[in-house]
């Protein structure tokens, strides 16, 4: 495959590191106050020849997602593309956080 690479170890340290400062900021247990965003399709962020169709997103859903994922039995499976694209939802409204001005 060509086009850019990142190695697993590169991505888990620094999601611990911020993730680390989100709790000295904002401590363990975070609250929002917007719950919806516009958000791009999974299969359609790449298709840049193209302008995608935006949908809303929800921070509610997301995080409700995240928790099922938690408490999913092993033998459920892991369901790499949704499961990653609600922990982004949470991860993008824990940056709407730290945004200046709010």
């Amino acid at each position: 495959m060509d086009g850019p690479d990142i190695s697993v170890v590169e991505l888990r340290a620094p999601l611990t590191l911020l993730l680390d400062a989100v709790e000295e900021r904002f401590g363990s247990r975070l609250q929002f106050d917007e719950d919806f965003y516009w958000n791009v399709p999974l299969g359609d962020a790449t298709r840049v020849q193209q302008d995608p169709e935006l949908n809303l997103g929800s921070v509610i859903d997301d995080a409700t997602s995240v928790r099922e994922f938690l408490n999913r039995a092993p033998g459920d499976g892991i369901f790499i593309w949704h499961d990653v694209d609600h922990l982004v939802g949470v991860l993008r409204a824990i940056g709407r956080l730290d945004l200046p001005g709010s």
